[in-house]
């Protein structure tokens, strides 16, 4: 056994056996992850979409960031968010900008885009002068980083459950009056969609124990019941963890303390070679959770080590010594 593994040996086990010995962790524990960051946006790439910046666009856009917060989700204004790196006043935009334009959102971070489209068109009717209206207006959902669906949902309204078009309705009559009908169903689009959001990222359950955590890093534990008892609250996501410089035996000691983190859930080798292994690594532990578990990591390694993160991806870096001979 190396000196490396027997390190690792001392930390992954004796040292959370010590601890179970010392401190109860009650059934309803539960790892917070953070909750989204959203940015909600209109795809109106479609010449037959509501563009952006109208009347209808703003208010569908108001009706969708109301039902967001009110289930306590924080929405950033694209325009306020994006301004410093793109134009605020770009219309006619694909998904593809508007996941690009996310994914560079530095402060603060994007984790979830809210995609709506708005179709609205007047037809006359068959048998008067009556012009009536249909409006549909579809959501979905996008985790910015890993591009996974979270969820999707449209309602669509015809003649009979809208109000025609006034008698002699000009271009601001229109306006006004599609904006009115097209309000309500946004809501109902909002209304799902955030209630989808809430199923993939709980709240976490207030609880009257004053017990925190025990520790950021923490193995596997030999009490089964203890281990199957904790849940996860907020948004999972995946992360990019890539180590270089280390031997195979090194890389998967590494690997066993990944898994043993609190909030892992899932992880698959990318790319291996004999000095480099790369990681997609899910977890609902925030972020700022998972690099303070590496750097506890690094600190019970043998020699010198290096850690960097750019948004989802740590890389950890093994600084090599002067050899001996």
């Amino acid at each position: 056994m190396t000196r490396f593994w027997k390190s690792w040996y001392a930390l992954a086990v004796i040292a959370p056996l010590a601890l179970v010995s010392t401190v109860t962790i009650p059934h309803n524990a539960a790892f917070a992850a953070e909750q989204p960051n959203l940015l909600i946006v209109g795809e109106d790439a479609d010449q037959d979409t509501v563009a952006r910046g109208t009347r209808i666009f703003n208010r569908v856009l108001a009706a969708l960031t109301t039902d967001m917060n009110e289930l306590g989700f924080k929405v950033y204004d694209e325009t306020a968010a994006g301004m410093d790196i793109t134009n605020p006043g770009r219309v006619r935009r694909v998904d593809a900008e508007l996941i690009s334009v996310a994914q560079r959102i530095a402060q603060p971070p994007i984790d979830a885009i809210v995609v709506f489209q708005i179709f609205a068109s007047v037809q006359p009717n068959a048998y008067s002068d009556i012009k009536d209206l249909r409006v549909r207006i579809a959501g979905r959902m996008i985790q910015v980083q890993t591009g996974k669906a979270l969820g999707n949902f449209e309602v669509a309204v015809g003649p009979r459950g809208l109000k025609p078009l006034p008698v002699n309705c000009n271009r601001d009559c229109i306006l006004e009056h599609v904006g009115n009908e097209a309000k309500p169903i946004a809501h109902e689009v909002g209304i799902v969609l955030a209630r989808k959001l809430d199923e993939i990222s709980p709240v976490k359950a207030k609880s009257s124990s004053a017990l925190t955590e025990p520790a950021p890093v923490e193995a596997p534990r030999p009490n089964p019941q203890i281990a199957a008892s904790t849940a996860c609250s907020g948004m999972s996501t995946a992360y990019t963890i890539v180590l270089r410089g280390f031997d195979p035996d090194e890389t998967g000691a590494i690997e066993r303390m990944l898994i043993a983190f609190q909030g892992y859930e899932h992880h698959r080798p990318v790319r291996t070679q004999t000095r480099l292994a790369e990681y997609w690594y899910e977890t609902c532990s925030d972020q700022a959770r998972l690099e303070r578990n590496l750097r506890i990591m690094l600190n019970q390694m043998q020699g010198q080590n290096r850690l960097a993160s750019t948004g989802q991806r740590f890389e950890i870096e093994r600084i090599p010594g002067a050899g001996k001979r």
